[in-house]
């Protein structure tokens, strides 16, 4: 489905992941997410009908956030867990998505632009292990 675009990989320090640019149907940007298990979703850019969060995942010590960017460009990210509220700059990927990554876990995400806010609950994410030989 993706085919290589001019835009190089985004590595996430604090989890290791990495985000790349293909190129989705009617040859728009998709934004493909990779773990050190491999592939774990594929973005593509949707106009009008944007996903504002696309995925939200936490791990050892990290969260992540992402998804489309909404008609403006323009994304204010907040994780949340309990009363602990941590702002987090969103890195804008190809001109059409959003990723924020914060060395911290946590519970949800809220993101604001200027018509909404849209809030999403931060799933766990366990990496595979190797099996012991």
């Amino acid at each position: 489905m993706s085919h290589a675009m001019p835009f190089p990989a985004t590595p996430l320090p604090a989890s290791g992941w990495e985000l790349r640019v293909g190129r989705g149907s009617r040859r728009r940007p998709a934004l493909e997410v990779h773990t050190g298990d491999g592939l774990i979703d594929v973005a593509v850019a949707r106009g009008v009908d944007t996903a504002l969060i696309r995925g939200a995942v936490s791990g050892r010590g990290w969260s992540i956030a992402w998804g489309e960017l909404p008609p403006g460009g323009e994304v204010l990210v907040e994780f949340h867990a309990g009363r602990s509220v941590l702002k987090a700059p969103a890195v804008t990927i190809a001109g059409a998505f959003w990723v924020a990554e914060v060395p911290k876990r946590f519970r949800s995400v809220v993101v604001t632009t200027a018509v909404g806010r849209v809030s999403h609950r931060v799933r766990r994410f366990r990496q595979a292990r190797l099996p012991r030989g």
